[in-house]
């Protein structure tokens, strides 16, 4: 059993073996044990991985957000909001994952803003890729939308209308073709 007084190493070598599930509930406990804040942070973070391994990626943006609360330097809460972002894209939950964006930099100078926007922008190409790669063109679609809105270079938009374009009439969406085909980027 997990307890307050175990160190980082105490907590991954009990974890140690245990199945993903068996890890959610006993760092589950262990967090309602109210151990230091360090520590709790720690068990946000092991459960936000056991989370993502599971593709439960709403589960895990939660447990990113539980550590960036729990986090004391700014640029911890910055890396654990965008994580949160991240998940929630994973998720397909853009409005959430556009609140958690916001938080990172609500964090940050405008320097460090721009690096961070620039990596969501980053991570939604990989998204991208990872989704056409999956042959999950439902999701796609639905993230391209959400790419149109964000402030990527214009070539990069006018290759991402394309794309959805070609989704739009492989899914028989005509009114939506329609539509993006008479806007001029």
């Amino acid at each position: 059993m997990l307890t307050k007084d175990m160190h980082k190493q105490d907590i991954d070598s009990f974890l140690e073996g245990k199945g993903d599930f068996v890890k959610i509930d006993y760092l589950n406990r262990y967090i309602k044990s109210m151990p230091p804040i360090e520590l709790r942070k720690y068990a946000y973070l092991k459960l936000a991985e056991v989370f993502t391994k599971k593709e439960m990626f709403v589960d895990a943006a939660g447990a990113f957000r539980n550590a960036a609360v729990n986090s004391v330097a700014f640029r911890e809460k910055q890396e654990n909001y965008l994580n949160e972002s991240k998940s929630y894209v994973s998720a397909g939950k853009f409005d959430e994952s556009d609140k958690a964006l916001k938080r990172a930099m609500d964090e940050g100078n405008q320097k460090e803003k721009d690096k961070l926007y620039a990596e969501t922008l980053e991570y939604y190409r990989n998204e991208a890729k990872k989704l056409e790669s999956k042959g999950k063109p439902g999701h796609l679609v639905k993230l391209y939308e959400k790419m149109m809105r964000m402030k990527f270079p214009e070539n990069e938009k006018d290759e991402i209308r394309n794309k959805l374009l070609h989704l739009y009439e492989k899914l028989g969406k005509v009114k939506e073709y329609k539509t993006l085909k008479g806007i001029d980027y």
